[in-house]
């Protein structure tokens, strides 16, 4: 149970860095035309049959990333490959990854892999899921040192 606890808190952590980037990138007039939260909104409106709102875009972005993504890495994380958390990390956010294209990209009419948005989608999404993994790994890590 304390590594479940540990596990959304480090989740937060990642997501936070994560969201802190894809403003950045957002701010600098990279990719503008593809913003994940509103997959994720969209996605969620899809299956969830909500409203339109930005902000719940972003909510959920915070919830998964905090509570699922992080809650289940604690859970997983003594059953991943790799002596390192940050290497665990890297795994987790690598199959984070691929159900978000099975899944989200599909749901949000993106089609598979998000081809409806082109190649370089699916190789950003990849590395921001390994950026959250790497800090997510890292940041258990250090809380199971306290």
């Amino acid at each position: 149970m304390e590594d479940f606890g540990r596990g959304i808190v480090a989740g937060f952590v990642a997501t936070i860095v994560i969201s802190m980037l894809m403003i950045m990138r957002l701010a600098a007039g990279i990719m503008t035309w593809f913003h994940p939260v509103e997959v994720m909104n969209l996605s969620v409106q899809t299956l969830l049959g909500v409203p339109d709102n930005p902000a719940f875009g972003w909510l959920t972005h915070l919830v998964v990333g905090t509570f699922i993504w992080g809650g289940l890495f604690g859970v997983v994380a003594g059953y991943m490959p790799g002596r390192r958390y940050a290497v665990r990390g890297l795994v987790f956010g690598t199959l984070a990854w691929l159900l978000v294209m099975v899944i989200l990209f599909p749901a949000a009419g993106s089609g598979l892999f998000g081809s409806g948005f082109g190649v370089i989608v699916p190789i950003t999404t990849l590395i921001s899921h390994l950026i959250y993994g790497a800090v997510l790994g890292a940041s258990f890590g250090w809380l199971r040192t306290l």
